[in-house]
């Protein structure tokens, strides 16, 4: 008798079971959140700028951001982006970023001698993002498009 209760109660229990939802994107930021794709570098042509296309993962750019509720960066596999800026500039608004959960560890994030920006230029209109590093020692621009 006891079998035959353990076995209703087994499916019940894990009905019961449900992953916790991410909570409600930030509203300075909820145009941002979720994966992206890198599409395009821009690069100097004869004085031109001009946006060269990538078909590919590229060795030193990461190919997907993923930028999560509370705007921490993570990369592709969910772990931490080693020397994120402390700074999201999204369309004009400044965002501090403030992890509001834990934050996965990147264990390659101890092989990299960070030389980051302190803050990152967003431009972000419908499924296209343009990402701005304009430190005086670090300037490029790249852009993402929406996953």
């Amino acid at each position: 008798m006891k079998r035959y209760l353990y076995i209703f109660l087994l499916p019940l229990l894990l009905l019961n079971c449900k992953k916790e939802s991410e909570p409600a994107p930030l509203p300075a930021i909820e145009e941002i959140v979720g994966k992206w794709r890198l599409d395009a570098v821009e690069k100097t042509v004869n004085g031109q700028k001009v946006w060269e296309q990538v078909s590919g993962p590229v060795p030193i750019f990461t190919y997907y951001l993923v930028f999560r509720f509370d705007g921490v960066i993570l990369g592709e596999k969910g772990l931490s982006w080693c020397c994120s800026p402390e700074t999201l500039i999204v369309n004009g608004t400044s965002f501090k970023i403030k992890p509001k959960a834990k934050v996965p560890t990147n264990p390659q994030c101890a092989y990299v001698d960070c030389i980051s920006c302190p803050s990152w230029d967003l431009e972000q209109r419908d499924n296209e993002l343009i990402l701005t590093s304009a430190c005086e020692f670090l300037n490029y621009r790249h852009r993402y498009l929406r996953e």
